[in-house]
């Protein structure tokens, strides 16, 4: 695991980690506090100073008593990334670094990019966001191959970027 190797970088001693489940349960209350954790991105940095059993029976009653969601988690995250303008298949791979199931990453993303009331997709919002805003000089030059790839870089299917190069300001062409 990645926060194994950084501690033998540094050459601390995996045997210091506490076992105690008190401070375990502590620290991961002072987490949460400050933002929701799915339960493996929770679980790993419980285990950067506390046990691995310590941490696993800790993520393991904080989800039993409702205070760690996954599927909770996924959903807020997925809408985030929504407003955030990526696409779906980059907010997919930003929630299968989280941790989070398949089951969950696809429920997520289909209530957070179902089409809204008039119909519209909301990748294709985005991407006309993105062509009106940040690549509207590139495309102005004429580079729309440029802003295409930069597109396709950021996970867009090839349907909304022509969908978005076509009729960027959201008129049909």
């Amino acid at each position: 695991m990645p926060w194994q190797q950084r501690r033998a970088r540094r050459g601390e001693d995996p045997a210091e980690r506490s076992a105690d489940p008190a401070g375990a349960r502590a620290r991961a209350l002072a987490l949460l506090t400050g933002r929701d954790y799915a339960s493996a991105e929770l679980y790993e940095k419980l285990c950067a100073h506390f046990t691995p059993e310590a941490a696993a029976g800790t993520v393991a009653a904080l989800v039993e008593a409702g205070l760690v969601d996954d599927q909770r988690y996924a959903e807020a995250k997925a809408r985030s990334l929504r407003r955030a303008r990526k696409s779906r298949l980059a907010a997919a791979l930003a929630l299968r670094g989280k941790g989070l199931t398949d089951g969950q990453i696809d429920a997520a993303l289909e209530a957070a990019y179902a089409p809204g009331e008039a119909g519209e997709d909301p990748e294709l919002e985005a991407a006309r966001a993105l062509v009106a805003g940040p690549y509207r000089a590139k495309l102005a030059a004429g580079r729309r191959d440029l802003v295409a790839a930069a597109l396709a870089r950021r996970g867009f299917p090839h349907r909304v970027i022509r969908q978005a190069l076509d009729a960027p300001d959201g008129e049909e062409a």
